[in-house]
C-alpha cells in the first residue's frame, strides 16, 4: 500500500487520513499535542468541564450532505443524540430582551411586537433569514477545483441566497444595525460580530439554526474527537502524538519524507499538511508553494480579517438557575478593558445541555470576549513576562465576574474561576493564526476567496485546512480532508 503521511491531528488530518484509509492508502498521522483534535478540544478543571470548541455543528439533518460526511468520519452514527439550542443568541437591554428563535416565526413575530416602527425592515430581515436556510457547504468538490458549469449547478441549489446578496450583499454588519429605528433591534443586529463584518454572516448562520442543521452532538468537542480518532484507528490508521513536524524534506517536485522534533524521519509517498497554514509555509514548505488566493488572505489584511478572543470559565455552584438562561445571551454592562479593547457589553454562555459534560451541580458558564489584531498583539508582547501575563489575565477575570454578578447578583460567592486563556493561548497551542478560532473574513469589498487544496509545484503534496476558504470553520475543515484524499486518489490512479 501507498503510505500516506498527514501532519496535524485537528478534523481537517482526521478527515483526510480516514478518507484515504477508506481509499486503501496506509495512513500515519502525526500530531504537536498530546491529544488530537486542534482547536476542538475540551478539558477538565476542579471537576467541571470546559468546552472549546462547539457551539454548534453544521450539519446534524440525515438530509443534509454534510451530514453523511459526518458519518463518514465517524463523528456521528445512529445512537449520536443532538441537543437543538432553543434560538441562536439573546440580548437584554432595559430589561427587554430578543432572541434570535430557531423557530423562526416566533423570533419574526418577537421581533414586530417589540419594535413595530420597524415593520418593514424586520420581515425583510426574516425572508432574509428563510432564504438563508439554503446555504449549503460543497461537499463533492472544492468550489476552487470546480469548473464553470459545477460552479454554476453548485450555485443553483442555493438559488434563494441571490435575493440575501441583492439586499445585504454591500451591507456590514453596522450598515444592517443602522436600517432599524429601535435601539434595541439595532444593538441586537450588533453583538455577533464586529461591525465592518458583513451582514450576510450573520443572516447565514441564524440560518443554520432556523432550518434546523445546527444542532451540537452529544459528549461536545472531546465525544467527537474520541469517535473520530477511534474511526481512524479502527481503519488501521497510526496516531503519533506529542511529535510536532519540524521539516518536509523535498526533492525535485516530490516531499520525500518528513522530519520530526524527536530526531526521527519518515518517509511518504504522500503528504497531507493539516497544520495551520501559518506554520505549513515559512516553517514546513517555502512561502512560494502557497497558493495565489490563501497569499491574498494572508497579505491583504485590510480586506480579509480573523477573529479571536479572551476566554474566561468559571464553575457554577450550586443547583439553583439563579436568573441565567441557557445558550447565548449579551448583556450591557460598565464599560471594561480586556486586551487594548474597551466593552459595554457582556457575553455569556450557559453549558448545562449535556448532563454527562454538565450535570445540575456542574454547570459552566464561559465568556469569549471579541478581540482584534491590536488585542493579539498586545498578548503575545507580554508573553514572555510571565508574572505580567498572568496578571493581566485574572485581572480581566475578576473585572468580568464582576460584570456577570452585576447582572446576576445571586452569583456573588456562587462563581468558580476555572480558567482564562487569551488569543495567544491558540498560536502556542496549535499554530493558530492570530489566535484565531475561525478562518479569514472577508470585508465589505472584498470576494469570497477559496484555495485549492494541491500545492502547485509539488506533485505529492496536499493541504487540509479550515482556512483554505473564507468563513471556514468546523464544515470547511472535515470537507477540505475528504477533498485532499481524493486528490490523492487521484494522483494515485494517474501514476499506475
Amino acid at each position: 500500500m501507498k503510505k500516506v503521511i498527514i501532519i496535524g491531528g485537528g478534523i481537517a488530518g482526521l478527515s483526510a487520513g480516514i478518507y484515504c484509509l477508506m481509499n486503501g492508502f496506509s495512513v500515519e498521522l502525526y500530531e504537536k499535542n498530546s491529544v488530537p483534535g486542534g482547536e476542538c478540544t475540551g478539558w477538565d478543571r476542579q471537576g467541571y468541564h470546559i468546552d472549546n470548541c462547539i457551539h454548534w455543528l453544521t450539519g446534524c439533518n440525515p438530509t443534509d450532505e454534510l451530514y453523511k460526511i459526518w458519518r463518514d468520519i465517524g463523528a456521528i452514527d445512529d445512537s449520536t443524540e443532538f441537543y437543538r439550542e432553543p434560538y441562536f443568541y439573546g440580548f437584554e437591554k432595559d430589561g427587554k430582551a430578543l432572541h434570535f428563535w430557531s423557530d423562526i416565526d416566533k423570533a419574526r413575530r418577537e421581533f414586530l411586537e417589540a419594535a413595530p416602527e420597524d415593520k418593514t425592515e424586520i420581515n425583510k430581515f426574516f425572508d432574509a433569514v428563510k432564504a438563508a436556510e439554503s446555504v449549503r457547504i460543497p461537499c463533492e468538490k472544492s468550489l476552487a477545483e470546480m469548473n464553470f458549469t459545477e460552479y454554476i449547478k453548485f450555485g443553483m441549489t442555493m438559488a434563494e441566497m441571490g435575493k440575501v446578496i441583492k439586499e445585504y450583499g454591500n451591507n456590514t454588519i453596522s450598515d444592517l444595525a443602522g436600517r432599524f429605528k429601535s435601539p434595541l433591534v439595532s444593538e441586537m443586529m450588533k453583538r455577533y460580530l464586529h461591525g465592518t463584518y458583513k451582514a450576510v454572516t450573520l443572516i447565514s448562520s441564524i440560518g443554520f439554526y432556523t432550518s434546523g442543521t445546527a444542532a451540537i452532538p452529544a459528549g461536545g468537542s472531546v465525544g467527537m474527537i474520541r469517535r473520530i480518532t477511534e474511526r481512524f484507528q479502527k481503519l488501521g490508521g497510526k496516531l503519533h502524538t506529542s511529535c510536532p513536524a519540524v521539516k518536509i524534506n523535498i526533492n525535485g517536485n516530490r516531499a520525500r519524507s518528513v522530519e520530526f522534533s524527536d530526531g526521527s524521519t519518515t518517509e511518504c509517498d504522500f503528504l497531507v499538511c493539516a497544520a495551520d497554514p501559518a506554520v505549513t509555509f515559512g516553517k514546513l514548505l517555502d512561502k512560494k508553494y502557497m497558493d495565489k488566493n490563501l497569499r491574498k488572505m494572508y497579505t491583504q489584511k485590510d480586506g480579509y480579517k480573523v477573529s479571536s478572543a479572551f476566554n474566561v470559565s468559571f464553575g457554577i455552584i450550586g443547583t439553583e438557575d439563579y436568573g441565567l438562561k441557557s445558550g447565548s445571551f449579551v448583556y450591557p454592562c460598565e464599560s471594561y478593558t480586556v486586551g487594548k479593547s474597551t466593552l459595554s457589553h457582556i457575553g455569556i454562555r450557559l453549558y448545562d445541555y449535556d448532563e454527562k459534560l454538565f450535570p445540575k451541580d456542574r454547570r459552566v458558564i464561559q465568556c469569549n470576549i471579541p478581540q482584534e489584531n491590536e488585542d493579539y498583539e498586545y498578548w503575545k508582547s507580554i508573553y514572555s513576562d510571565k508574572e505580567r501575563y498572568n496578571a493581566e489575565k485574572r485581572h480581566a477575570a475578576e473585572i468580568i465576574m464582576a460584570r456577570i454578578i452585576s447582572r446576576f447578583p445571586e452569583l456573588e460567592n456562587r462563581l468558580v474561576l476555572l480558567d482564562i486563556y487569551s488569543p495567544y493561548t491558540f498560536t502556542k497551542w496549535c499554530g493558530a493564526y492570530k489566535g484565531a478560532y475561525m478562518s479569514f473574513f472577508e470585508q465589505k469589498g472584498y470576494k469570497s476567496l477559496t484555495a485549492k487544496n494541491s500545492v502547485k509545484g509539488l506533485s505529492n503534496v496536499f493541504l487540509a485546512s479550515q482556512w483554505l476558504t473564507t468563513n471556514g470553520g468546523l464544515p470547511t475543515a472535515v470537507t477540505s480532508g475528504k477533498f485532499a484524499a481524493a486528490h490523492i486518489e487521484k494522483q494515485n490512479k494517474k501514476s499506475k
